[in-house]
């Protein structure tokens, strides 16, 4: 048998080029899920920027300045955890009713980093949305609300729902 030439190997069944490679609907989904938690990331970052630069220093009231500095990094904590919550469920595509889809919720939540305590997505009527929109999210002591209205408006205070 002779020997193999290049013009033989030539001839070798290969795989196409590029097709190790995940599938482009497959990087679609990575890409978005990316994106997702990268704009939470970003949320987080710019609301306690934003709560921490509100705070003015012409108080009189004889308290330490650096103490009400931490108390109050330790409240924005929630509501910078509720806004990145917000930016993700408003980054996800979904509107109006939609947003308030249990799954769909739930996959928001599972998005956002760092695990946050994150209760009141409830499904007690069994019609696939969230019961009444509201989304109570806890850190350490503190404590924001997101409602996620039946139109898909979303909106987060501080405080509890």
């Amino acid at each position: 048998m002779p020997a193999p030439t290049i013009a033989d190997a030539a001839d070798v069944d290969r795989p196409a080029p590029g097709a190790d490679r995940p599938s482009p609907a497959g990087r679609g989904a990575r890409s978005r899920r990316g994106t997702r938690r990268r704009l939470a990331w970003a949320a987080v970052v710019i609301a306690l920027l934003a709560a921490m630069g509100c705070s003015g220093d012409d108080d009189d009231s004889g308290n330490d300045p650096d103490d009400d500095l931490g108390e109050q990094a330790a409240s924005a904590e929630a509501r910078a955890v509720a806004e990145a919550l917000r930016a993700v469920i408003l980054a996800d595509g979904s509107d109006g009713a939609e947003r308030r889809e249990v799954e769909s919720l739930q996959e928001n939540v599972d998005d956002l980093p760092g695990e946050p305590d994150i209760s009141g997505i409830a499904d007690d009527d069994g019609d696939g949305l969230d019961d009444d929109g509201n989304l109570v999210i806890t850190v350490d002591d503190e404590v924001a609300c997101l409602k996620v209205a039946d139109d898909g408006d979303v909106n987060v205070n501080g405080g509890s729902c």
